[in-house]
């Protein structure tokens, strides 16, 4: 029997924790990052273990990999690579390690999802709490009105982190069929979250939280959940809907009054709780916002004078100045907020082949699973890591920067599962 201080055992509660570790801020992630970088290097150099690396999942990531050094080389000062994407291949590699352990350690599956259970039900109660008494279970108050981001602090990213680990969550659930109560974990699940990621006020992640409901919703042998989830779901939103006025109007009334598609007549009934817009303000269609719309048509700009290879990762930020580029009142930002136009701007045509085939090859992948029988495995946790991922890739709504470590790392972890499903199609539990 293994020593409780094996390596293997200490690495496996690397990934068991890194799920928290995200919720605390970018050192404690990057530092999981860099152990188990480690690991992989003195640990996995035999010919048996680099067979991973002959996988088609992680030969195409290596040559998107390579593909945004190089335009970063010719694009972008050397120091910078150096700093920035010279070191992205550590996603693919954490993605690999988690694959190893994984492998060595299949229990490592319910283990994690019991964390991130816990973990869920933690930031979901302590942000009703601010929600309804304005300070949240350690005292931190909301930054910004309509907005509440419990344990995250100033960052408002709670709903962002619910929305993206929901459909991840309820497979890891869904699979742990030695867990009890397991029906009825799920059908909270499918309530509290959508209903936890209203509170937070993030429509982004709102509408990302409604996809996975409708994907988990065609999924047969995962319908009668859905179901009643949204059934439940609906009630409880419009009885919040109903009673907040302030919440009613950031979700539901001020995307629409952003894109300048409701009359003034209407929005005189909500200026008692409009922030930053008077119904006179705008007065042409925009794209989400005038904000965002300025972003878009400046990425796109930017795309259309470098449409082969973009102006390379992460430079939109040094770019949308430029007179040439630069549309509208507000063109500048750290990233386009929109992961398409980013691609197209900062990687070109190339990139978004990349990109485009991913989104394909995963919507080819839920179609294709939505009606096929259960396997009683571990198996069953592929669909719902295709769900995951297709929304973290979502081209239709506001996104986050794609480079961004926060963001990749989110997007990298569930790959690292995949992986491990994809080379083991007979794992029975």
């Amino acid at each position: 029997m293994d020593s409780i201080l094996n390596k293997k055992n200490i690495f496996s509660l690397l990934i068991i924790l890194f799920p928290i570790a995200l919720v605390t801020g970018p050192l404690i992630p990057e530092l999981i990052s860099f152990l188990l970088l480690i690991y992989f290097f003195f640990n996995f150099s035999s010919k048996k273990s680099l067979k991973i690396f002959q996988s088609k999942i992680i030969i195409f990531l290596l040559l998107l990999y390579f593909y945004l050094l190089i335009i970063s080389l010719s694009k972008t000062e050397i120091s910078e690579v150096l700093k920035d994407q010279f070191f992205y291949f550590r996603y693919i590699i954490f993605s690999v390690a988690i694959y190893y352990l994984v492998n060595e350690r299949v229990k490592i599956l319910d283990y994690l999802g019991i964390t991130f259970l816990i973990l869920f039900l933690i930031l979901i109660f302590d942000v009703f709490i601010q929600y309804l008494f304005g300070q949240n279970i350690l005292g931190m108050v909301s930054s910004t009105e309509n907005r509440y981001s419990g344990l995250f602090g100033d960052e408002l990213v709670l709903g962002s982190y619910l929305s993206r680990f929901f459909p991840f969550l309820l497979g890891l659930i869904y699979i742990n069929f030695s867990l009890k109560y397991k029906s009825q974990i799920l059908f909270l699940l499918l309530i509290i979250v959508p209903i936890g990621v209203f509170i937070t006020g993030e429509r982004t992640a709102f509408g990302l939280t409604l996809i996975t409901i409708f994907l988990l919703f065609i999924k047969k042998d995962f319908r009668k959940f859905a179901f009643l989830g949204i059934l439940s779901i609906l009630i409880v939103l419009i009885i919040l809907s109903y009673f907040n006025k302030s919440q009613r109007y950031r979700i539901f009334i001020e995307p629409l009054h952003q894109m300048s598609l409701l009359s003034t007549e209407f929005l005189n009934k909500y200026l008692d709780v409009a922030i930053d817009y008077s119904p006179d303000t705008l007065k042409t269609f925009n794209i989400f916002s005038s904000h965002h719309h300025s972003h878009y048509i400046t990425g796109i700009n930017i795309f259309k004078d470098n449409i082969l290879f973009g102006v390379g990762p992460d430079q939109f930020r040094k770019k949308c100045n430029h007179k040439k580029y630069a549309f509208g009142m507000d063109p500048c930002s750290t990233h386009p907020h929109n992961i398409a136009v980013q691609i197209l701007s900062e990687t070109g045509i190339i990139g978004f082949f990349f990109y485009m085939f991913i989104l394909f090859f995963l919507l080819y992948k839920i179609f294709k699973a939505m009606n096929q029988a259960r396997y009683e495995s571990v198996k069953d946790l592929e669909y719902f890591i295709f769900v995951t991922l297709l929304i973290n890739l979502w081209p239709l709504f506001p996104s986050g920067n794609l480079f961004n470590n926060w963001l990749s790392y989110i997007l990298y972890f569930p790959v690292g599962f995949y992986l491990y499903l994809a080379n083991h199609k007979n794992n029975h539990v």
